[in-house]
């Protein structure tokens, strides 16, 4: 059902003014524990996967209320959070106010105005585009990679229609809101790979590693004419952005979670799948 607001800002403020509401719309989380602990256990995939370091002065658009970044930001020396949503923001200063090298930022939703050109050393934008307008969230690619200093690294993900479980989850949006006027703005929307390889390149970046799971999970940079990459540390680099993927444990539990979704909406999968684990 439609909140009835037509702007990002106003979906998620609407959304964030209740405390436990935000937690489950972020994450399922159903309180601050939960939250915290999602929270640890992802964030090493991201500081892992784009080797953030201490000298390092790291983004996250659309960092909600910082169930990533409270955790990605002791590995940096700046961390840097930007939400549309005032609400969300106000939250994720709460849950980081121990820490003294976090920066959160109200933004417009679709640009990165506080920011100065090449002033970023790595960026991460998770379960965010997912929920924009393409147009809106090829705006933000434009924006990065204004920000990015030159050779630095951006992930991000978006469903990916093409793998089985980004259609059944589009399935399971058709059956959520059938009709054009039910359809929320922060409803889930799909890409495919040659979509987002085009998108990336239109906006300047390098694509450096996509992994083309239930997730398109893109890592691109900024192209750097003065930096030479050797073989062996393109292949340090494709490792470690390696752990980004999801994995095929991962696969079952999204394929038994929509399954189950589809079903109180009396519909079968119209795609084969995963074996469960024995």
């Amino acid at each position: 059902m439609s909140l009835g607001v037509k702007s990002y800002k106003a979906v998620w403020d609407r959304i964030a003014a209740v405390r436990e509401h935000a937690f489950e719309l972020v994450d399922e989380s159903q309180d601050e524990e939960a939250l915290d602990r999602s929270g640890r256990e992802n964030a090493p995939f991201i500081v892992n996967g784009l080797s953030i370091g201490p000298s390092d002065t790291v983004l996250e658009v659309g960092c909600g209320v910082a169930r990533l970044g409270r955790h990605v930001a002791p590995s940096a020396g700046h961390w840097i959070g930007v939400d549309v949503s005032g609400e969300m923001v106000a939250i994720a200063r709460e849950r980081c106010s121990a820490l003294d090298n976090v920066t959160i930022l109200e933004g417009p939703g679709d640009a990165l105005p506080d920011l100065e050109d090449d002033s970023i050393d790595k960026c991460y934008c998770h379960a965010v585009f997912i929920h924009m307008d393409k147009e809106d969230w090829f705006a933000y690619l434009r924006e990065v990679r204004r920000v990015l200093r030159p050779g630095g690294l951006f992930y991000f993900d978006v469903w990916n229609l093409a793998h089985d479980l980004g259609w059944l989850r589009w399935q399971m949006e058709r059956a959520l809101y059938g009709s054009k006027t039910d359809r929320p703005l922060h409803r889930n929307q799909f890409s495919v790979p040659e979509e987002l390889k085009l998108m990336v390149a239109r906006a300047g970046f390098e694509l450096r590693h996509l992994a083309e799971t239930f997730y398109l999970q893109a890592v691109c940079s900024v192209p750097d004419p003065e930096q030479r990459v050797g073989t062996s540390q393109r292949e340090a680099e494709d490792a470690a952005m390696g752990v980004l993927r999801y994995t095929e444990g991962d696969d079952r539990f999204f394929a038994s979670v929509l399954a189950k979704r589809l079903a109180e909406y009396g519909q079968e999968p119209e795609v084969q799948l995963p074996p469960s684990e024995r």
